[in-house]
This record gives C-alpha cells, structure tokens and sequence, in this order.
C-alpha cells in the first residue's frame, strides 16, 4: 500500500528493487531510520519494528496506529489555505495531544513544499506553505488502511543503535540513513544534528553486528565515497535515482544510489 505520508529521500522510485530483496519466508522488518516507512507498507509484513530520531514523526504514526478515527476528526477540524498553514505550522507540537500532533504533522506534511520535513536550529518545523498540485485533500483511506498495518509494529522514538539492538538473528533490517556527502549538496536537514560524518562508523559498526548476529540486512546511500568506503565489504549495486528536492521539475537531474546487502543475493552486472 502507499505510505501515509510523503517525505524528502523517500524510496518510492526504486520500492521494486529494494522489495526483491525481502525474504519469502516474512521475516521480521526492521527500519531504523523509518521516515515515510515505503518499503515497509510495500512490504505489509506480519512484524516489524520502526524507528527514528524525528520524536513528532514516531508520536503521530502511534497516535495513527491507535486512534485513527479521532486523528482524522481532528485533522478535519484545521482551516486550510496559506494563512492557516501558518498558524497551524507556528503551534508548539509541546502544546498538543497525541491525536492532535499526528493531526497537524499530516496537515503540515501534505500541504508543506514538496513534502519535507525540515526544522531551524531550534528544533521548530519551517517548511514553507506548497500544496500538491493536484489539490486533492489528505486521502483519509490511506490513512485508515496504514493505521490497520502499522498495528504489526513497534513504535521506537530515538538513535538508530537503540533500533539495531533489538535485531535478533533471522530479521531482515532495511537501512536508509540520511546522506552526507562532503562533495555535493544532498537534503538532509531533517533535525539539528541528526546525522553527521561522525555517524557513519556508528553505521558500519551497526553492519556489522547485524551480520555477526545473523541478521540480514539492505542499506541505501547516495553514491559517493562515503558510501564507496561505508559498504565497500558488502556486495553492491549502483541504482539510478530521479531526486524530488529541486523547486522546478526542470532543475530536478538523475542521480545514483548504491544499494548493499549481506544476503546470498546475485548482483546484477552493473554493480559498483
């Protein structure tokens, strides 16, 4: 099924290379660095654990999992228009229930430019007012359905390592941690410090407990030398990507990522 909400780095473009991936035995989903969570609504597994850093994200995908209906009720409540938007975004999420949190992130999510999720220094939501297009309204089955799925998982609101540490031998662990990349710019300021050079051994520790354990794992990066140096002992492949991020659909270019695994899996002929 389509994930609830649209989200910069999203895997969307590529959701049938990373599913061929998955396991037919089901194994159990993990997703350290969940975001919008497409493959695991690709997937629709029996058991999953999702995680993130971004506490307003975790706490509103609870409040979808729990309450639905109510979230929904309070979602119709918010005026729209430019206006509104700002009023709505300048809310302390502090201030606001559960329900009503999840209620504004999908308000601000679907009616925010291009879908982003992006805070100043102080941790506060600023992603200017750009509605889809489209003008099509919050699509409330989407929200239903996802609700029912995401009953088979695990909420966790912090580091990625405090994830990982609940893989046990036989899950199947999908990686898509934000980009660094020294050498171009790549979106990825999600939250003050979310993600630095400094995390990136953190990262290839976390593979490699994963495999010690007999965990399987699938991690994404943009193509880069730190991706180049980060999964150089796994077997990979180079995948081209359209990125979304651009203002102008003119300005937007194809660019690449390199996918890795420790799964038995052939790579295809093009591989990095």
């Amino acid at each position: 099924m389509k994930p609830i909400i649209r989200w910069a780095g999203s895997k969307r473009q590529i959701l049938s290379s990373l599913r061929s991936y998955y396991p037919d035995e089901r194994p159990r989903y993990i997703e350290p660095f969940c975001g919008s969570a497409a493959l695991f609504f690709k997937i629709e597994p029996d058991a999953a654990i999702l995680g993130d850093l971004n506490t307003e994200l975790i706490r509103a995908l609870r409040a979808i999992q729990v309450n639905p209906g109510v979230v929904l009720e309070c979602l119709r409540r918010l005026p729209t228009g430019k206006r509104a938007y700002y009023r709505v975004r300048d809310v302390a999420p502090s201030s606001l229930s559960d329900n009503q949190l999840a209620a504004r992130f999908l308000y601000l999510n679907h009616y925010c430019f291009n879908g982003l999720f992006r805070t100043n220094m102080q941790g506060r939501f600023n992603v200017p007012y750009g509605p889809p297009k489209s003008g099509c309204p919050i699509n409330e089955p989407v929200v239903i359905e996802g609700s029912k799925l995401l009953e088979h998982a695990t909420l966790l609101d912090g580091d990625f390592e405090d994830t990982l540490a609940h893989a046990r031998a036989g899950d199947f662990v999908y990686l898509d941690p934000p980009y660094v990349v020294r050498k171009r710019r790549v979106f990825s300021e999600y939250l003050p410090d979310s993600f630095s050079h400094g995390d990136l051994a953190r990262l290839t520790g976390g593979l490699d407990k994963l495999n010690a354990i007999g965990a399987s794992f699938v991690v994404s990066y943009a193509d880069s030398p730190e991706a180049r140096t980060l999964l150089a002992r796994w077997p990979h492949r180079r995948i081209a990507v359209r990125r979304h991020i651009a203002g102008f659909a003119g300005a937007r270019r194809m660019n690449y990522e390199l996918i890795a695994t420790n799964l038995d899996v052939e790579v295809p002929d093009h591989a990095g």
